[in-house]
């Protein structure tokens, strides 16, 4: 009988294609299974990241994350088993955190919005308002809550130097984090003394750089509208985002302006990411 294809025989150069192609979650189920497969994920790490890399959601902040836990720098060409175990559990614990969200919030936000029906027209193509995040609005959600759980783990000298790291439009997304409802990464519950501290700092930076970018005060972004009405969480919406824009660019109060250059303040990464 000829001989089974197992792990053993399965040539390496087959075995990294097929990791390649699989998500983060099942690479590593599939390198459990045998020694010999998690001998290939680890001697190949480079050439296969670099495919599994595609399917972790906000990847770049991910790494950031990973190296303020302790990890491999972000800008490291690979990472090592234990990184993407810890790389797959942050990963979870911001999925979780997004069903919470789109439990306790995301089925609510229509009940802020009068009317609907242009917003539905314009940004669900005709089709009611999403009763969960849609995947640019998981992108946002998921980038500013690994921004702020960040946050939460530098000292203050290396917080202030991440804060000018931020684009404003980033810095209000992470303010707007800091207000949700739940525990973020392995921050205990109830909201920490950090997380209070973090409001403090990240509110009198989002004043100073906006006022040093435009020369005007600080506008608040919630409640500028009544479609904006959204417990405390506005820029993280789809249709919220043209009216968005204009207050980061400063168009809001005067759209005559010319407005600030947009990769300022705006265009650094895009939502679909």
């Amino acid at each position: 009988m000829p001989e089974s294809n197992t792990p053993n025989t399965i040539p390496a150069e087959v075995v990294i294609k097929i990791f390649g192609e699989l998500s983060l979650q099942d690479a590593l189920h599939l390198a459990a299974t045998s020694c010999r497969l998690r001998q290939v994920l680890d001697e190949n790490m480079p050439t296969i990241y670099k495919r599994l890399r595609r399917n972790i959601q906000c990847e770049g902040y991910a790494r950031v994350l990973l190296a303020d836990q302790g990890g491999l720098p972000s800008d490291s060409s690979s990472v090592t088993i234990r990184d993407l175990l810890r790389l797959r559990r942050i990963s979870r614990m911001v999925e979780k955190a997004i069903n919470v969200f789109d439990h306790d919030i995301t089925p609510h936000i229509r009940t802020f919005e009068v009317p609907t029906t242009n917003i539905d027209d314009t940004f669900y193509g005709g089709k009611p308002r999403p009763l969960h995040l849609t995947p640019t609005e998981r992108h946002r959600f998921t980038r500013s809550y690994y921004q702020f759980w960040s946050l939460l783990l530098l000292n203050r000298p290396s917080r202030q130097q991440r804060y000018r790291s931020l684009l404003l439009k980033h810095l209000y997304m992470v303010y707007e984090m800091i207000d949700l409802d739940q525990p973020i990464g392995d921050e205990p519950p109830p909201p920490t003394e950090k997380r209070r501290e973090l409001r403090g700092e990240v509110d009198t930076y989002l004043c100073h750089i906006y006022y040093k970018i435009h020369g005007k005060d600080y506008i608040d972004f919630s409640g500028q509208s009544i479609s904006m009405r959204t417990q405390g969480h506005a820029a993280i919406w789809d249709h919220c985002q043209p009216d968005f824009k204009q207050v980061v660019c400063y168009q809001w109060r005067d759209p005559q302006k010319k407005p600030i250059k947009d990769e300022k303040v705006w265009e650094h990464t895009t939502d679909e990411e």
